[in-house]
């Protein structure tokens, strides 16, 4: 599709796709300059090559969409785990563990000093994250809430062009030429700006996309989905539609997501959004075929990739979830800072592999308030001590239930999740104990998964007794977060015989 005289502006291109990058995965912006500088600067240098390679790729691609689309057969989504997992949980005696190694000196010994804990009032400010107001313009603009912020986007009215009557190659391509004929880019590049200055995920900014068009076509899903497909793809995203009874909005992701249907088209397997971005429940597209186009879009070629939960902090009125456990006789407070939005996002996720959830951490004020809360309780303390109270705050700060029980689906949780929802199952206990290990102590951790079950094992750097593994040369003693009272050294009897999986992250 391209000829060598498009090459300089094909590179215009590529900077729009790596500016993108580069705002989903920085955490502060190494450059001084405010987001709205560094935006119009680039916007300036290359609007004009911009303009004209747009055009001649649009023409190329529109002919792509105009032949005939070939069937696909849309896969039955994937599961990670199929096996049942525990009902009722099995608690372990309460055993007086000696300690293994003496407290630093000069610190005071926890397990000798029952007095009460002394926990402040947490204070948390909400998130401060400030978007650049829009320029004014003889455009008019979109107005909406995102995740707690207020998001304003210009579009020009020729953009807004419902689709009419039963999805075929013909409309789509009449569609994608009407919204290619627009003034699109100023929406474009607010969009991208967005992205950059939240630091939004790639699945965030799909769904700040999907927001905006959602606010232009309220009621009609296949327009809907034809308008959020060209933005993305105008946004160097490897997007793609599919047609059957609708329009099937569909995108690559950079590992495996599950409990979503999907097609692989070119050894590329492209995962259904449209459910994902608008039902809460999840619940997959019945149909067994779709049809689509074999071409690509020439400058769209990123797929969906998930960074840490950390990385994008949702806005909104902060709240505060108190938890409490009780270790060596003395009962301890945790309270958790989160916000709605946040929690929303989160939920908003498909279901990632598994090593995604001990990757994740917390957003920034929650990693802050806890860390400052727990570090007294295990400061001074030998390595062993400290594991068995972190063990015991995940293993009775909150309730055991199954996904099932819970969400009616499987539903793995992050650290943030798991702290704030009544209830957690193993692999969200063990995502969120591993963190907390590694963090805190410096320890290397290890997941052990089950068939149906999952706990982790952990490498101290001093003795320790009980049930251990060795991996990947080290030498591993068994923790597992949902063995109630269980201490490391302890793993659940009912597993003591199977040969766990064993997986770093």
């Amino acid at each position: 599709m391209l000829t060598l005289k498009h090459i300089g502006i094909s590179l215009a291109i590529t900077s729009l796709c790596s500016l993108t990058t580069l705002s989903s995965y920085a955490n502060t912006p190494s450059n001084p300059r405010s987001a709205a500088d560094e935006f119009a600067q680039w916007r300036q240098q290359t609007k004009e090559t911009f303009q004209q390679y747009l055009d001649e790729n649009d023409r190329a691609f529109i002919g792509f969409l105009k032949e005939s689309w070939d069937p696909v057969e849309l896969k039955r989504p994937e599961q990670q785990n199929t096996e049942p997992k525990p009902v009722e949980l099995p608690k372990a005696p309460v055993i007086k563990v000696p300690k293994v190694k003496e407290p630093i000196a000069n610190e005071p010994n926890i397990d000798s000093q029952p007095q009460a804990t002394p926990t402040p009032p947490l204070t948390v400010p909400p998130p401060k994250v400030a978007i650049t107001p829009l320029a004014p313009s003889q455009q008019p603009s979109a107005e909406f809430n995102f995740y707690g912020y207020a998001i304003e986007v210009p579009y020009d009215t020729k953009l807004i062009k419902p689709a009419k009557g039963s999805p075929n190659s013909d409309m789509i391509a009449n569609q994608w030429q009407s919204m290619a004929l627009s003034n699109f880019q100023p929406t474009v590049e607010r969009l991208l700006q967005i992205q950059h200055e939240l630091q939004l995920s790639d699945w965030a900014m799909l769904q700040l996309t999907a927001a905006f068009s959602g606010t232009l076509y309220p009621r009609d899903d296949n327009s809907r989905s034809l308008l959020s497909w060209f933005l993305l793809v105008k946004s160097g995203y490897d997007a793609r539609v599919a047609f059957n009874n609708s329009i099937l909005l569909l995108m690559p992701a950079d590992e495996p997501v599950f409990g979503v249907t999907y097609f692989t088209l070119n050894d590329k397997r492209y995962y259904t959004l449209n459910n994902a971005l608008q039902s809460p429940d999840k619940r997959p597209y019945s149909s067994s075929q779709a049809y689509t186009y074999q071409g690509q879009y020439d400058a769209a070629r990123t797929q969906m990739r998930f960074i840490p939960a950390d990385g994008f902090m949702a806005s909104g009125e902060p709240k505060v979830r108190q938890l409490t456990f009780t270790d060596a006789g003395q009962e301890w407070r945790v309270d958790i800072p989160y916000t709605d939005a946040q929690i929303a996002y989160l939920n908003s996720l498909p279901q990632l592999p598994l090593r995604r959830y001990f990757r994740a951490g917390l957003p920034a004020n929650a990693k802050d308030a806890l860390l400052t809360q727990l570090r007294p309780m295990i400061n001074g303390q030998s390595e062993v001590v400290a594991v068995n109270r972190l063990l015991r705050f995940v293993q009775t700060a909150f309730a055991y239930q199954t996904d099932e029980q819970q969400f009616h689906y499987e539903n793995y949780l992050f650290p943030l999740e798991t702290l704030y929802y009544p209830y957690s199952d193993c692999e969200d206990r063990a995502a969120l104990f591993a963190w907390l290990t590694e963090t805190l102590l410096n320890l290397d951790v290890v997941i052990l998964d089950y068939p149906g079950h999952v706990a982790t094992a952990v490498a101290f750097t001093e003795p320790a007794v009980g049930s251990s593994i060795n991996f990947g040369g080290k030498h591993y003693t068994i923790a597992d977060p949902t063995y109630v009272n269980a201490t490391a050294g302890m793993g659940m009897p009912q597993y003591e015989q199977v040969q766990p999986k064993v997986e770093a992250f």
